[in-house]
């Protein structure tokens, strides 16, 4: 049988399961009353089961797990601009970006990424929708190279139209995919309710930076079944200012200013409880300045420039030549940018709810531009230090450079997806399929000729699950589950037209998962899951397979599996504490790591490769909850993870691999983040009056790739309701202007990507 017969006989047996789940449920519903074990309570502004978990929309999806949920409340209190700033404090969550928002397309180094107890290997969803494209290269073309996430979160979708953040450890819900090894983030939509209302929101502060929202929401119709939600934002500033790690002082960021905006709307027709129709358009747009590093102060000098330009003559690496990365203040000074454009549309059609879970059929389509250039005027080395006084004028006078794009990309993927869920007894069965088409055009610009060259590499997929949540009785929930994971061949179109796949491509696999939830009683609960995980490598893995072939072995897909367990416990009703543990063993990673190609003259030769080899990864989160009354609370937490990797059979690794030669995977994954997030979030409300106070901190860093060993930071906000239609606040994000980095930059030595420094908003919000 074929690929083409195979997958979609998969495909035709998948439904087939959904609609025999249905007959038999319809069969049951004959003899059986209603069935619903999961008892609600409501506690503050969440509503949350017998086992303590925060109900949403999509909750239906997970049984335990370590899951936090950011409400709309939050959000509006804490004033969040993008979702990056939403969900940093959850415990867990770790971000590593360069210190300004414009990443270049291709390099994970430029971009803001993230991780869930330092795995990347993260999936992003809107309303249960995963919003990746299997053949993105928007943050490495392979897969060592780059984030595993594929996706930025500050691209996505404006603050304004979310209406809930999930946020999910490990693979609790791996029905989204069998490649959640870190964790889901789920953000779930706004929708409008049945009165109309509209709120402006506006914001200003340091570095010029401006917020400004407006949303308008409610219903229509005579029987108020039409809902609408419809929001703007404009999201911008000019360059900011940092302090910097190694000299102490603070400086001017050049080139980290950006303008983006976005416009989301919402339409939902109600027809009945169980039926339903939704659709939905995000757009989002943005320029951002790209500076890809700061400056290195301590050779900022003439001096300290002709040395670094005789060090590249010289050809000394550029990890020994510290004052390399000045060299790119040119790229900011001539206004180097990257720019993107998103329009995504999704419309479902709900056809029944039975027990907390839709029954949906769904279609949709994302569409991702991305365009930039990066200016370096090769000339300017030769004319003098960029610090001289005279050096602006003689910018201005050889300007206005060329803005045009050197580089085009476009990311294109539309899909089709069926759900089916149906309780039958003491068991909530859900089945769904997903076929998805993914495309990637590559735009580049020949110089020589002076035309545009486009290729392309698109592959199609199709993924599925069906899960049973068993209810064995009013403590213990169960829930075994199957996916079933098909990705076709990666058809490339080259610059001259030719077709072509690349061979080796298509995969299809099924994996299974099993987790379970225990109440002991009303202030205690547990849970446990394992999963087995999938991970297809990406199209510039297998097309480079030829360079990565040593002793027989080639590049393969990511496979493995995670356990995670978790105990929740409410000590007092003022007072809780969770405890998290999550174990990753992948038996098929792909890493980088120092390889013996060939030995010459009986003496091994080492080189930097792609590999598989083994990983275990282990992370543990502890978190305390206190109220100590009826306007004061406190959470705290703390976060550590840990990487080991170990070589596959029938390869040698260099015996001297150090940090030093870039090379050594357990140093780098370990080093190159903190070991250790300590967070606690404060906040006071009483009456017109709330304030929260959150303080990071991150220890255990290396210093030989950070300026510091560990960094304290601090955001805050005031608020003030000067009536039930007008609320004024204040925010300060790093509050004590800490120097501090949270990634690192190998190359170019510590303090390279520095986070900003102190910034203030004022802003008010009206409702109408």
């Amino acid at each position: 049988m074929s690929n083409m017969k195979r997958r979609y006989t998969a495909a035709a047996a998948m439904m087939m399961v959904m609609g025999l789940c249905a007959s038999a449920s319809a069969a049951f519903d004959e003899n059986l009353d209603d069935y619903t074990l999961d008892t609600m309570v409501v506690e503050a502004d969440a509503v949350k089961n017998k086992f303590g978990d925060t109900i949403t929309e999509q909750s239906y999806y997970r049984t335990g797990g370590d899951v936090k949920v950011i409400t709309r409340e939050e959000i509006e209190k804490r004033h969040y601009t993008d979702v990056t700033e939403a969900i940093k404090r959850i415990p867990g969550v770790s971000f590593q970006n360069c210190g300004y928002r414009g990443g270049e397309y291709g390099f994970n180094s430029y971009n803001n990424s993230m991780a869930i107890n330092g795995d990347t290997r993260v999936i992003i969803l809107v309303d249960g929708r995963r919003v990746d494209n299997s053949t993105s290269t928007r943050f490495g073309s392979t897969t060592n190279g780059g984030t595993r996430t594929m996706a930025d979160l500050n691209q996505i979708i404006n603050v304004e139209a979310i209406d809930k953040i999930e946020v999910i450890k490990g693979p609790g819900a791996s029905v989204y995919g069998a490649d959640a090894t870190g964790g889901v983030i789920n953000i779930i939509t706004r929708k409008g309710g049945v009165e109309n209302k509209g709120t402006i929101d506006l914001a200003t502060g340091s570095w010029h930076k401006h917020v400004y929202n407006i949303s308008y929401a409610g219903s229509a119709g005579d029987d108020k079944s039409w809902h609408y939600f419809v929001s703007a934002t404009r999201n911008m500033a000019s360059n900011s200012k940092y302090k910097d790690g190694v000299t102490g002082n603070n400086y001017t960021y050049e080139g980290t200013n950006y303008k983006e905006e976005g416009v989301n709307l919402r339409v939902d027709k109600d027809f009945n409880d169980k039926q339903n129709l939704k659709i939905w358009y995000d757009h989002q747009n943005g320029k951002d300045g790209y500076p890809i590093t700061a400056r290195n102060y301590k050779y900022w000098s003439q001096e300290g420039w002709d040395q670094t330009l005789d060090n590249v003559n010289n050809k000394v690496p550029v990890k020994d030549n510290p004052g390399y990365r000045n060299l790119f203040s040119l790229d900011a000074l001539a206004g180097s940018y990257n720019s993107y454009k998103s329009n995504d549309i999704d419309i479902s059609y709900t056809f029944d709810k039975d027990n907390g879970m839709d029954s949906f059929i769904r279609i949709y389509d994302q569409n991702h531009h991305y365009w930039g250039k990066d200016i370096y005027p090769d000339w300017v080395k030769g004319w003098g230090f960029p610090g001289n006084p005279n050096f602006n004028d003689f910018m201005e006078s050889q300007g206005p450079f060329d803005m045009s794009p050197t580089r085009i990309r476009d990311e294109k993927n539309r899909g089709i997806q069926l759900q089916y869920g149906k309780s039958v007894g003491v068991n909530d069965l859900l089945a769904s399929v997903t076929y998805d088409k993914a495309k990637t055009f590559t735009n580049s610009y020949k110089r020589a000729s002076n035309v545009w060259k486009t290729s392309k590499v698109e592959r199609d997929s199709i993924l599925g699950f069906i899960q049973d949540k068993i209810h064995i009785n009013d403590k213990w929930d169960i829930t075994p589950a199957i996916r079933y994971s098909h990705y076709g061949t990666y058809d490339n179109t080259a610059e001259d037209g030719s077709t072509s796949s690349v061979n080796n491509s298509s995969s299809s696999t099924i994996t299974p998962t099993i987790n379970t939830q225990y109440a002991f009683d009303d202030t205690m609960s547990a849970y446990f899951g394992w999963t087995k995980i999938y991970r297809p490598v990406k199209a510039g893995d297998l097309t480079l397979q030829d360079k990565n072939l040593w002793n027989g072995m080639k590049l393969e897909d990511e496979k493995g599996d995670v356990w995670t367990f978790g105990v929740r416990k409410d000590l007092s009703d003022k007072t809780s504490v969770a405890v998290h543990y999550d174990w990753t063993e992948m038996s098929n990673a792909v890493t980088s790591y120092s390889v013996m190609t060939k030995i010459v003259n009986n003496v091994p030769e080492y080189e930097n490769r792609a590999v598989n080899a083994r990983e275990t990864k282990k992370s543990f989160n502890v978190t305390a909850d206190h109220r100590f009354d009826d306007h004061w609370n406190l959470s705290l937490s703390y976060s550590h993870m840990k990487d080991k990797w170990k070589a596959k059979a029938g390869m040698d690794f260099d015996p001297n691999i150090s940090l030093d030669k870039n090379s050594n995977v357990n140093a780098l994954i370990n080093s190159y983040r903190p070991a250790n997030y300590y967070s606690a979030n404060l906040s006071y409300e009483n009456g017109r009056w709330y304030t929260g106070l959150l303080a990071n901190l991150y220890s255990g860093c290396d210093t030989s790739l950070y300026t510091d060993s560990s960094f304290l930071v601090l955001d805050c906000n005031l608020n003030y309701e000067v009536n039930k239609d007008l609320t004024a606040y204040v925010t300060v994000s790093n509050l004590t202007n800490e120097a501090y980095e949270n990634t690192a930059l190998y190359n170019y030595g510590p303090g390279a990507a520095p986070q900003p420094g102190r910034c203030i908003m004022v802003g008010m919000k009206y409702s109408f």
